[in-house]
């Protein structure tokens, strides 16, 4: 370890993934920030369209969606000021993964400051589990005044 005059340590301390908004999907338009643990498979963006129509959003128009293949953190706090996300929905990411340090409990809303933070299931365990749909709903419910 060295010590350099611009800081004390010559590491990241916590090393966080660089996540830039040209990297998401979308135009958002309502400044809502999704991320997905996984990949863009049809079937599981199908869902997530569906889920954010019955929200009244558009995927392509109001939202930024993420696809993390990847468990390695990155700052959410660093992309909402980047681009002014009001709100956040996360599907199989832990609020720690996001650089967040929340203690949250699965498909209920939490605002803290200006964003809202919904953390759930996977998209991928939401579809192979149709059980897990009612709690993540009641959640956006809340969240999105629906």
């Amino acid at each position: 370890m060295n010590i350099h005059p611009e800081g004390i340590f010559d590491f990241e301390v916590f090393p966080l993934k660089e996540i830039t908004v040209s990297e998401g999907l979308g135009n958002n338009r309502k400044a809502l920030f999704v991320a997905c643990a996984g990949t863009a498979e049809p079937a599981v963006m199908e869902l997530l369209s569906k889920m954010l129509q019955a929200a009244g959003f558009d995927m392509a128009e109001d939202v930024l969606v993420f696809w993390l293949v990847s468990s390695q953190p990155f700052s959410f706090t660093a992309l909402r000021h980047e681009s002014g996300f009001s709100r956040a929905l996360f599907f199989g990411i832990a609020p720690k993964q996001a650089g967040l340090m929340l203690n949250v409990k699965p498909n209920e809303p939490l605002t803290l400051g200006p964003v809202t933070y919904l953390f759930s299931a996977s998209l991928a365990d939401i579809q192979a589990n149709p059980a897990l749909k009612r709690p993540l709903w009641e959640g956006m419910k809340v969240m999105f005044k629906v």
